[in-house]
């Protein structure tokens, strides 16, 4: 291999990964319902 696309190669690892990251955060922050789990409530009920 070459000496530019060695680089190229750097390069395209680095949008990939900056992609990956950019959809990872988006995704974290949507709230996906489970329905396993229950409400709790806000107050305790026996303090």
């Amino acid at each position: 291999m070459n000496r530019k696309k060695v680089g190229l190669l750097a390069v395209a690892f680095v949008v990939v990964v900056g992609a990956m990251e950019v959809l990872a955060l988006r995704l974290g922050s949507f709230d996906f319902p489970d329905p396993e789990k229950k409400p709790r409530p806000a107050v305790a009920e026996n303090p």
